[in-house]
């Protein structure tokens, strides 16, 4: 059996959530690899239950690696491992105490706790939101994150709001003191584009979780599609492709470059495994 994985965002979608070839082109040549013995998966940043709605609409056959390594969804099986339980089991509390904290501190605060990603995507949530908002995801089992928004002027729906994601980094940074912890020693991804803070352990990274799975399955061979470093496993049995769009740095790792960006070059990665 091969493995071939899939980073999400950036790689597979685009900053809107979406891809950029119809969705039952990309679903068609999915189908083609199952046939060949080969399973299509996932490896990204993001929690389970948002990668588990993309291999529905897509029709993934493969394995979830999720919360940047730290998390693993067996397709075969159903279950749901975490790679380093003592390492990260504090994040769920600290989940708990932003929210106090949120609440204390900006009172007059919209705060979503959920699939925080579902929140962002929904163009209809914002018409009756106070102008500070805060999508706190509440579905990551070995990490942290939340979105800070505000409503759209023209339109429904939320947009980043990055002067908010910076002051209450701040914010963060001195919770974490009070939780032993620091900012320079944890995996710290703060991305004013999306609007979006997440905290990762330092025990967390895509190659945990990759070599777990691969073992499982007895792959014979596991390609990653991705788009930056973060996606550069450094394992003996990988092989690294990169879309269009991919960072240089990443490009100079991979095994093969695709011409077309996004989805579009995902499409001639998986071509090439055939």
């Amino acid at each position: 059996m091969k493995l071939i994985l899939l980073d999400l965002d950036n790689t597979l979608i685009d900053s809107d959530y979406n891809l950029n070839i119809p969705e039952n082109e990309f679903r068609l040549e999915v189908q083609r690899l199952a046939d060949r013995n080969i399973c299509v998966g996932l490896c990204s940043d993001s929690a389970v239950i948002t990668l588990k709605q993309w291999v529905g609409r897509l029709g993934l056959t493969g394995p979830i690696i999720a919360e940047r390594g730290a998390v693993v969804w067996d397709h075969m099986l159903g279950t749901t491992d975490i790679i380093d339980v003592p390492g990260t089991k504090w994040l769920g509390s600290f989940r708990e105490e932003f929210v106090k904290t949120l609440m204390r501190d900006f009172p007059e605060a919209t705060i979503m706790i959920g699939d925080a990603t579902r929140f962002i995507k929904d163009k209809s949530v914002g018409s009756a939101l106070t102008q500070q908002v805060f999508a706190v995801n509440g579905f990551r089992v070995a990490s942290f994150s939340f979105f800070a928004c505000r409503p759209r002027k023209s339109q429904p729906g939320l947009e980043p709001d990055a002067e908010l994601l910076e002051k209450v980094g701040v914010l963060v940074t001195k919770l974490l003191a009070e939780f032993g912890k620091s900012k320079e020693s944890l995996f710290w991804d703060e991305n004013s584009r999306y609007g979006i803070l997440i905290v990762h352990a330092p025990t967390t990274e895509k190659w945990r979780g990759v070599f777990m799975m691969a073992n499982r399955m007895v792959s014979e061979q596991t390609i990653m599609v991705g788009d930056s470093m973060s996606d550069f496993l450094n394992l003996p049995d990988v092989i690294q492709y990169a879309v269009g769009n991919a960072d240089s740095r990443y490009k100079q790792k991979s095994s093969f470059v695709a011409k077309g960006v996004l989805t579009e070059g995902v499409i001639e990665c998986l071509r090439q495994c055939m």
